[in-house]
């Protein structure tokens, strides 16, 4: 390897709140990954100089600027190269030929020669050659994604790659703000589709990761969002992260958004243990939200079974009102997915709340793999909060409140929920558009009511709704607790849950949550009072209240 200049620098790297472990890297500069197309291929290598010296994950960072500008000398891309570098990484910042100085596709084969270079000379970088990830911004996260979806195509050059005998495909791809597809007029080589993603759709063995700003003028969402949806409905592993703002998302806006997301998808695809994230893949619902504290869907690392709808800074929203309260959610059907649920679980969790809801994260539907699950998630649900209330290695200790929580249920998912209503950590429940009446469904009958010893809200959906007849039989039944019954008259079985952000329901929900958890006692107009004014077409009656 040619060396230009090496240089040594020692950082420190917050690994908690309590101890910082000084690490050090090395930084070494234009080193030449290819010699026989002149002098812009040319990449930065920055190498932990801690814990183990070999098989290390790798990441290959690609600069932006339309294909006709830019440099890894970039502060935002040296920056990057730095920082994970001190997570553990081998970072590769590489340059690549120009348009002006070669047409494309050679700045799609230099990306393809820089990662066969990082798999010739992996035993001397110490890079475990089956972990090697791309990412880029813009027309470097265009080349990022190449990088994934083209390793076996046959469209370019690679006869002329010095380091052909390697292969150049990659564990996973993450791309911001990327160029997928035909659309902006004025480039050359556009209508050729196997120079971009769109001519690669299909089932694919790497995972990707895009990274969109929803007002972005240069690259439009609509487009990225066609590439995405074609390559999951194909069945790849794409996770789709659009939040506000415009082509600088995942560059110099957005960070604390899409950041964390890249930090989790290269830890959980190049399998390296970060200690910053406790989350394996992130998803942002309506832009996070109608609330202050704008939230996030997370998949955590100890509770892969259950997607934690949760304010994306938590620090700040525990600040704000010290301990979150918590919402345990049960899905219609029973079923082991919230994604018909996730505009009001998000935007409930954008009020300072931490929603723990059954079933797997998903980037969208996916009805064909939907199982029935057991009410006893309800308690492990309960069991996995408590015990983050209480880790101090959890990224929740000290921000959820065990003394505060709920849980609610949809159809199905309301017999979940009263199957568990003798649980002491429950302190207020929520049935939606469910009820027992004479019914056994999901281990509760009418006897579970019984066992509720906290107040209850009933909310259902007229005469059409086929829950109405047995929620109107349970209030009746109730005897000792606080309950109310709501009708949201015309919304039938199915609620309002996928309008936006949930709809009028689940501003009633969350209301309810405000007033019990939160002591918000002037949501008694609502509930005690019958103040309907913003609540249109609903009834609403209650009994039990001192």
């Amino acid at each position: 390897m040619k060396q230009l200049l090496t240089m040594t620098l020692l950082l420190l790297f917050t690994l908690s709140a309590e101890a910082q472990t000084e690490r050090q890297i090395t930084v070494t500069e234009n080193i030449a990954y290819r010699t026989d197309v002149g002098p812009s291929t040319v990449l930065d290598l920055a190498q932990p100089m801690f814990g183990p010296q070999k098989n290390r994950p790798a990441i290959l960072i690609i600069h932006g600027g339309g294909w006709s500008a830019g440099s890894k000398n970039d502060m935002v891309y040296r920056t990057l190269m730095i920082d994970y570098a001190l997570k553990g990484y081998v970072v590769c910042n590489m340059n690549y030929r120009l348009m002006q100085e070669a047409e494309p596709p050679a700045c799609i084969e230099d990306v393809r020669c820089a990662i066969r270079w990082m798999k010739a000379n992996a035993q001397k970088l110490g890079i475990d050659p089956q972990r090697i990830g791309t990412y880029g911004h813009s027309a470097g996260g265009h080349l990022s994604l190449m990088a994934g979806v083209s390793a076996e195509s046959k469209a370019f050059n690679d006869a002329a790659d010095p380091w052909k005998q390697y292969d150049c495909s990659v564990a996973c791809a993450a791309g911001g703000a990327p160029p997928t597809e035909l659309g902006r007029a004025g480039i050359p080589w556009g209508d050729r589709k196997e120079f971009w993603p769109i001519g690669y759709i299909g089932k694919s063995a790497t995972p990707f990761l895009v990274l969109q700003g929803g007002e972005d003028p240069v690259v439009k969402p609509n487009l990225t969002e066609d590439w995405v949806t074609k390559m999951q409905r194909a069945g790849a592993s794409v996770d789709y992260v659009k939040v506000h703002g415009q082509h600088g998302v995942a560059f110099d806006q957005q960070l604390e958004f899409t950041r964390p997301a890249l930090d989790a998808f290269f830890a959980r695809y190049l399998k390296h243990e970060d200690p910053t994230v406790s989350f394996e893949q992130m998803k942002v619902v309506e832009y996070g939200g109608s609330g202050r504290q704008k939230a996030v869907a997370v998949r955590e690392k100890n509770l892969p079974d259950f997607v934690v709808y949760r304010p994306m800074n938590m620090d700040a929203a525990a600040r704000g009102m010290r301990r979150l309260p918590v919402l345990v959610f049960c899905n219609g059907g029973c079923m082991d997915t919230s994604i018909g649920y996730e505009n009001m679980l998000s935007d409930i969790a954008s009020y300072g709340y931490v929603v723990v809801a059954i079933g797997e994260l998903q980037m969208f539907a996916q009805h064909e793999k939907d199982q029935h699950t057991p009410s006893s998630m309800v308690k492990k649900a309960l069991d996995w909060i408590s015990q983050q209330a209480t880790d101090p290695a959890s990224a929740y200790y000290n921000k959820i409140d065990p003394d505060r929580i709920a849980a609610a249920g949809h159809s199905c998912g309301g017999a979940q929920v009263l199957a568990n209503a003798a649980d002491a950590r429950l302190k207020t429940y929520i049935i939606l558009n469910a009820g027992m009446g004479k019914m056994t469904m999901a281990d509760a009958d009418a006897k579970s009511l019984k066992n509720l010893h906290g107040p209850i809200l009933y909310l259902v959906g007229g005469t059409s709704d086929v829950a109405w007849q047995n929620a109107q039989m349970d209030y009746k039944a109730i005897k000792k607790v606080p309950a109310v019954l709501a009708d949201n008259t015309q919304s039938g079985h199915g609620g309002t849950y996928e309008q936006p952000n949930g709809g009028a329901n689940a501003r009633m929900v969350r209301a309810w949550l405000d007033w019990q958890l939160k002591g918000q006692k002037d949501n008694e107009k609502l509930f005690i009072g019958g103040d309907l004014t913003d609540y249109d077409g609903f009834t609403i009656q209650h009994k039990n209240f001192k």
